[in-house]
């Protein structure tokens, strides 16, 4: 691979950058009188764009359900935040995308984006900006941010030919492809990194100086935790131990029309992951948030696309002079009962499906049960429902179901809980007491460090803490016997750890959660992460009035 370099003039307008910068530094100010106060800090959660050639599956979702479900916590602790999504619908995949369902290409990606903002809707997504590289405001922005890559002399034109991915949308260096045979006898080269099919290509293009930015990006590297978990840290770490080769950034328009056409040249279009980067820019620029929200606080992205996020967006950040992300969370794919998720194989798992078999709570529960960043997950249909009905509906469900029915509880209230509540019930009162005090800070640095599935772990050891309590004292004998006083601590112990549970579990089952707290009687105002632990209160409240039952139990052969 190789390319010869010819400098260029282009018309600069660095407007864009100037006003950019300067709406940092007035918001920073704005932000640092607010901070002052301790009210709250900007948080800004983005998933990468959704690629538009074919529908979501639910390696899809959980992307977004980990991005959510980090929104929603820093949402609990009082945080503003900032989450955005979307689809990223140029380049080349699409354009023959559209060309194969013999579509326009726009009314390609109306139609499949429109299915990827269902899907996320279904699954109880709250994001704050759904972004489409087909927006105006982001073309604008890519145009802009272009022209400051010139302006500081990161952009040459060359001749560049290679190897090409068409369905990774990148040029693959000769030592990273390899000869693999067809089932007809002939032979293909692929990428040995995705395994796709590669073409060779040799061509004039605009290309980017990413070898001079190799020693800022260590150096990024090196200024904290940024890429997590460790294993991806260390690959980045290897990548750029390596020389970096520039990187091409357009595309001849002859082959690649459906794209943004390069500032001041049309017969070139910019380069599908530049284009699709600058997302999270474009959404910053256009923000509500009266604070400075940039640079963005985490990138939840899959495995694949990490050198696109670890190498080339934090050098096209760093040229520009600006502040590349605080942290990427890299996250592992979802196999498909032990087989690697294909359209080939026809094992594709549509969200939807899921949603229907277990609803959305269901769904969201078992991605970040199950879901481990550090390796990739499997799917079974079987599983899913098996680790639904324990949890939501045998084990929190149970737990609720038996204080809030009328045979133990005929006045339908939740009793105010005090210390001698739980001495009254002896030693069962204590350990739970000793588990309902640590258990909401260890969840609390859990979610903090993304790690949703062990915080999980943490609430559903209380959710057993509290059952096995619950059988111990059986309330139902103290009814019997007319011991009120300790039938009433009992009630009073386990319904308050019921509240600890729901307030705990609001990030990841925010519906289920929600129906849990009303039932309960827990107003809107005491939701917040404040109220995630033990409270001391002498007041009685009434309970809702909804059904007890907080999720059915699932029949699935």
């Amino acid at each position: 691979m190789g390319f010869l370099r010819t400098r260029f003039p282009l018309s600069l307008n660095i407007s864009f950058h100037a006003r950019f910068c300067e709406q940092i530094r007035r918001n920073y100010r704005k932000s640092s009188r607010y901070f002052s106060s301790g009210q709250t800090e900007p948080f800004f959660v983005t998933t990468p764009i959704f690629y538009v050639n074919a529908e979501p599956h639910i390696g899809h979702m959980y992307t977004a359900v980990i991005a959510d479900s980090s929104a929603r916590f820093h949402r609990l602790i009082g945080n503003s935040v900032t989450f955005s999504t979307g689809t990223d619908e140029h380049g080349l995949k699409i354009q023959q995308a559209a060309l194969h369902a013999n579509e326009e290409p726009g009314r390609f990606c109306d139609h499949v984006s429109g299915l990827f903002k269902t899907a996320l809707k279904n699954c109880e997504i709250s994001y704050t900006d759904y972004i489409r590289t087909t927006e105006s405001r982001h073309k604008e922005n890519v145009h802009s941010f272009w022209e400051i890559l010139s302006e500081k002399g990161y952009i040459y034109k060359g001749k560049y030919e290679g190897w090409y991915c068409t369905a990774d949308e990148a040029f693959v260096a000769e030592d990273q492809t390899m000869l693999v045979k067809l089932p007809n006898g002939q032979e293909q080269r692929v990428s040995t990194e995705s395994n796709r099919p590669v073409e060779w290509f040799s061509e004039e293009n605009y290309l980017f100086e990413l070898s001079k930015l190799r020693e800022k990006l260590r150096h990024w590297l090196k200024s904290g935790p940024v890429i997590r978990p460790l294993r991806h840290y260390n690959l980045v770490k290897s990548w750029l131990d390596q020389e970096l080769i520039d990187l091409s950034i357009s595309r001849p328009s002859a082959r690649l029309s459906w794209g943004i056409p390069v500032p001041g040249d049309s017969s070139q279009t910019i380069y599908v992951w530049l284009d699709a980067l600058l997302n999270y820019m474009t959404v910053a620029k256009h923000s509500q948030s009266e604070m400075n929200i940039w640079p963005p606080s985490v990138h939840v992205i899959g495995k694949d696309i990490l050198k696109f996020h670890s190498i080339y967006w934090p050098a096209f950040l760093l040229a520009a002079g600006l502040e590349p992300p605080k942290s990427l969370l890299v996250h592992g794919h979802w196999l498909v009962d032990d087989q690697k998720m294909s359209k080939t194989t026809g094992n594709v798992v549509s969200p939807q499906s899921c949603i229907n078999l277990v609803t959305a709570t269901g769904l969201r529960y078992f991605l970040m049960h199950e879901g481990v960043p550090a390796s990739d997950g499997n799917f079974s249909m079987k599983r899913m429902v098996r680790i639904a009905n324990s949890d939501l509906a045998d084990g929190i469900g149970n737990l609720v179901s038996r204080c809030c029915g009328k045979s133990l509880n005929p006045l339908q209230t939740r009793l105010g809980v005090s210390p001698s509540s739980f001495e009254s019930c002896g030693t069962p009162g204590s350990d739970l007491l000793s588990l309902l005090e640590r258990t909401p800070d260890i969840v609390h640095d859990e979610y903090q460090k993304w790690n949703f599935y062990k915080g999980i772990d943490q609430v559903m050891a209380l959710v057993r803490g509290a059952n096995g309590f619950f059988q111990t004292m059986e309330p139902w004998k103290l009814k019997k016997e007319g011991q009120l006083d300790q039938l009433n601590a009992t009630m009073a112990v386990t319904l308050e750890t019921a509240r600890v549970v729901g307030t705990l579990l609001q990030p990841i089952v925010p519906s289920y959660s929600g129906r849990l707290l009303d039932k309960l009687g827990v107003p809107q105002e005491n939701r917040s992460w404040d109220f995630a632990r033990l409270r001391w209160t002498t007041t009685e409240t009434a309970l809702g009035s909804q059904q007890a039952v907080l999720f059915p139990r699932i029949k699935f052969d």
